[in-house]
C-alpha cells in the first residue's frame, strides 16, 4: 500500500511540475484569470455504495445505508477556446469503497447480514461546464467516466444468532469479484474561488451519482461453499451504483512575475 501511494504522489507532483514549468517562465507579464490555468489539489468525502442484482428475489431486499470515506487527489485543466471557456477537463485518482450490506432474516427468522468491502482505485475524467456567475461563486455540473481496479475486500456473512456459521473470504483470495469496473457518473456542486493577497485558494462542494457499467461477478467458484445468491450468481450477475459527496481543496497554478525584480504569486 506505502508503494502504491508513493506512486500515485509521484504521477500527481509531475502534473503538478509540468503545470509550473508552462506558466511559470514563460514570457508574462499579465495576471493570469484563474479560470485559464490548471488547478491541482486534493478531495474528499463521504460515500454510499451498494449493489444492483440480476436475481430479482435478491435484488428486492433492502440494501441497509451505510457510510463510507472516500478520498483522492485531482488536477483540472480548463478549455482554452473562447466558445469553450466554461467547460473543464480533469483527471482523478480516487481511493473507494464499494459494495453492499443486507440484513434480513434467513430460514426460521434467523437474522443475517451480507455484506461485499471491495476496496477500488479509481482513474477519472471529468468534464465540468460552470456558470460563471460570479467571481467568487461558480456552480457547476460535471459528468464522469471511471475506471476503477479492485484490489482487495471482503466477502462475508454474519448471523448475530448463530455465530458459529459466520464466514468470510478475503476478494484477493478468490476469483469471485472481477478486478475492473467501469462507470459513469453525473454530479453538480458549487465552487468557491477565495482571493488572499499572494494566491487563490479553490473549494468545491459536490454531490454525484455513480452508475456501474460492468458485471462485478468473478469467474471463479471459490466462495459458493458460503451459500449466498449474492456472491456467487453463475448465470446473472451485480453491478456498482452509489452516491458520493465531496469537498475538494486546490490550488490554480498562476505562477507570475510581479514586477522586474521581484516574482511571486499573481
Amino acid at each position: 500500500m506505502k508503494k502504491l501511494l508513493s506512486i500515485l504522489f509521484f504521477i500527481f507532483l509531475s502534473f503538478n511540475l509540468m503545470a509550473q514549468v508552462d506558466y511559470s517562465f514563460g514570457n508574462v507579464k499579465h495576471k493570469r484569470d484563474k479560470g485559464t490555468v490548471p488547478t491541482i489539489g486534493i478531495k474528499g468525502g463521504l460515500t454510499s455504495y451498494h449493489m444492483n442484482f440480476a436475481y430479482d428475489k435478491y435484488d428486492k431486499i433492502p440494501n441497509d445505508f451505510v457510510l463510507k470515506p472516500g478520498f483522492g487527489l485531482f488536477i483540472e485543466f480548463p478549455l482554452k477556446k473562447k466558445s469553450l471557456k466554461n467547460i473543464s477537463i480533469g483527471g482523478e485518482l480516487m481511493m473507494i469503497e464499494r459494495g453492499f450490506r443486507k440484513s434480513f432474516d434467513f430460514r426460521d427468522e434467523i437474522p443475517e447480514v451480507d455484506e461485499i468491502k471491495a476496496n477500488y482505485i479509481d482513474f477519472r475524467i471529468p468534464v465540468t461546464y460552470y456558470f460563471r456567475h460570479t467571481e467568487v461563486v461558480n456552480p457547476y455540473i460535471f459528468g464522469a467516466l471511471d475506471f476503477g481496479f479492485c484490489y482487495g475486500g471482503e466477502f462475508s456473512k454474519t448471523f448475530s444468532t448463530h455465530p458459529q456459521y459466520n464466514t468470510s473470504v478475503n476478494i484477493s483470495d478468490s476469483d469471485a469479484m472481477s478486478s475492473y469496473d467501469i462507470s459513469a457518473a453525473i454530479g453538480a456542486g458549487v465552487r468557491f474561488n477565495i482571493h488572499f493577497q499572494v494566491f487563490t485558494l479553490v473549494l468545491k462542494l459536490d454531490g454525484s451519482y455513480n452508475f456501474g457499467l460492468l458485471n462485478t461477478n468473478g469467474a471463479g467458484d471459490e466462495v459458493v461453499y458460503i451459500d449466498n445468491i449474492a456472491y456467487h450468481v453463475k448465470d446473472t450477475g451485480r453491478w456498482n451504483r452509489g452516491f458520493e459527496f465531496m469537498l475538494s481543496i486546490g490550488v490554480p497554478l498562476k505562477f507570475n512575475f510581479l514586477h522586474d525584480s521581484c516574482w511571486g504569486w499573481k
